[in-house]
């Protein structure tokens, strides 16, 4: 890869950071690492910009960034934040930097810059909608303890209550028993830092293997999480005429889940079409396009 021109794009969630750089002949570096809280949490600029810092400069073959183009985590809550990173980055590479909320960058990728409905099912939730003429609607992305229904997060904290009721004998016995720990140290993590998304989402896939078994108790943790998701879309649709949808998030890894949602959203005569990219192609995009219907939610350095 030809080092002066590397376009690095970053897609930064709660639960994972995903790097690549891109040069001219279109091969790429790439490299993986912990999520973070969000930039919306005191301090997060700073820390993201240290962190960024690092995998950029441990990419292998080694790149000098020509731009950067960076979808995070609360960027739309914490516009401020996102701004601060993109002038640290800027600093640290002298390269040009935008910077957006992860949920601009998935739509951007999904619909290459264009018109329609993205709908995140991760982690956290959120559904944008984008009309031709440029008007936007959001809804969800407010955060575990505000909202997030129908998340990775969501599922894992509804899974973790009904282990827990269920070993007390306050519930129906469910298979999410034995596959959730409910354990002394869980709940002191879980006392410690009440909103930490992360960890409640690494017991969502249990959740869904449970509910995909037949288990009663994760069923309806699932069909509940379905039916959040699709009014959040159906909600963001609403106010600018849309009605196709493309699905990006963790939670779409499970085939059943998707299925599952996708009738959810044609029973709100939402039609669903595969996305054409990633967060990663749409952090590309804004990387290099200024002239973007989300313009406006682009911070840039």
């Amino acid at each position: 890869m030809s080092s002066e021109d590397a376009i690095v794009c970053v897609d930064l969630g709660k639960t994972r950071c995903r790097v690549t750089a891109w040069g001219p002949d279109g091969r790429s570096s790439d490299a993986d690492g912990p999520g973070l809280p969000g930039l919306a949490v005191p301090g997060a600029p700073e820390r993201t910009a240290e962190a960024l810092r690092s995998l950029v400069t441990g990419l292998s073959p080694a790149v000098v960034p020509t731009s950067f183009g960076i979808g995070a985590a609360g960027a739309l809550s914490a516009p401020d934040g996102a701004a601060d990173l993109a002038n640290r980055l800027a600093r640290a590479f002298d390269a040009p930097v935008a910077v957006a909320s992860d949920i601009v960058t998935a739509h951007v990728g999904a619909f290459d810059g264009s018109a329609g409905v993205c709908l995140v099912a991760g982690t956290g939730a959120v559904a944008l909608a984008v009309a031709p003429d440029g008007r936007t609607s959001r809804r969800d992305g407010r955060g575990l303890l505000a909202g997030d229904v129908g998340s990775g997060a969501w599922i894992g904290r509804a899974g973790f209550r009904a282990a827990e009721m269920a070993a007390a004998g306050a519930a129906a016995p469910t298979a999410l028993s034995g596959l959730i720990d409910t354990g002394d140290a869980a709940v002191a993590r879980l006392t410690a830092a009440p909103s930490d998304a992360a960890f409640l989402a690494r017991h969502a896939p249990a959740v869904l293997s449970a509910a995909e078994a037949g288990d009663a108790t994760a069923e309806r943790i699932v069909h509940e999480a379905v039916e959040e998701l699709a009014a959040t879309a159906l909600a963001a649709a609403l106010p600018t005429g849309q009605r196709t949808v493309s699905i990006l998030g963790g939670l779409t890894g499970s085939d059943w889940f998707r299925h599952r949602l996708t009738a959810a959203l044609a029973a709100r005569d939402l039609t669903t079409r595969a996305p054409a990219g990633t967060a990663l192609d749409g952090a590309r995009i804004i990387a290099t396009l200024r002239d973007l219907p989300l313009e406006g939610f682009i911070h840039r350095a």
